[in-house]
């Protein structure tokens, strides 16, 4: 994965902790981080889709949408 991405796996997390985890991530990424890929499973991960594209928020964020590569993953795109 080039340096300007991050990848975070939350497969079996709560959805607590994943959005924990994934805010934690996004207030140490970098400034040249310009997307983080938030893998949550597609099957059994939808609670943890929906929690992801629905409750995170920060001045960071720049847009949060699916990923178009697999339905297991969510792309939060970031602003420099």
């Amino acid at each position: 994965m080039p340096e300007d991405s991050l990848r975070i796996d939350v497969h079996g997390l709560t959805v607590e902790e994943a959005l924990f985890d994934v805010r934690e991530l996004l207030s140490k990424a970098p400034k040249t981080v310009e997307k983080i890929v938030v893998i949550h499973g597609c099957n059994h991960g939808t609670r943890l889709r929906d929690a992801v594209r629905s409750q995170l928020r920060s001045p960071r964020i720049l847009e949060i949408c699916p990923s178009f590569f697999n339905d297991g993953e969510t792309v939060i795109w970031l602003r420099r």
